[in-house]
């Protein structure tokens, strides 16, 4: 017996099978089916040229725009962000040197006092004055190694988290 079309209602021998849906169809309505198909082809090809008109004249001057005073102000907050830590590792640096430094000055103010002492009284034997050059060979020992020896410093380059900025 042969294969009815497969449209309800529809008593008409099947005459085609459309190659897309694969039902079995009369005439009349693969005819119907076709031109549904081509309209519908027909409206998805006038949507997709009115998608790529939009595309064309795209205005993304307001994106960019955005975007770069965004990047402008991280940049501008991480030279802010680079200088706080310049100047607090400055700082930092300065204290190691008063430390470093600091012990020395006081050793030099309590020899210099005592060798006033010494001169305003007419005083001062030399033991004495030996124990004197004997503080001012150290002072010397420590000023030549303090010039001599490089202060302890890394310095690591700045590397930059390419995950900071994502683009979703």
């Amino acid at each position: 017996m042969p294969e009815l079309c497969v449209i309800d209602q529809c008593r008409r021998t099947s005459r085609a099978v459309c190659k897309c849906c694969h039902q079995d169809l009369c005439l009349e309505h693969f005819w119907q089916h076709n031109d549904s198909i081509r309209c519908q082809l027909n409206t998805l090809k006038k949507e997709l040229n009115d998608v790529e008109s939009r595309f064309k004249f795209l205005d993304t001057g307001k994106s960019v725009t955005t975007f770069r005073r965004q990047m402008k102000q991280w940049r501008i907050d991480s030279y802010t962000t680079v200088d706080h830590f310049y100047d607090r590792k400055c700082q930092e640096f300065n204290r190691y040197i008063q430390a470093k430094v600091g012990d020395s000055n006081n050793d030099i103010d309590r020899l210099q006092r005592r060798i006033n002492d010494f001169i305003d009284i007419e005083y001062g034997g030399q033991r004495d004055i030996d124990f004197i050059k004997s503080n001012i060979n150290a002072l010397n020992g420590k000023a030549a190694k303090l010039e001599q020896t490089p202060f302890p410093i890394t310095i690591s380059p700045l590397k930059i988290d390419e995950n900071l900025i994502q683009i979703n």
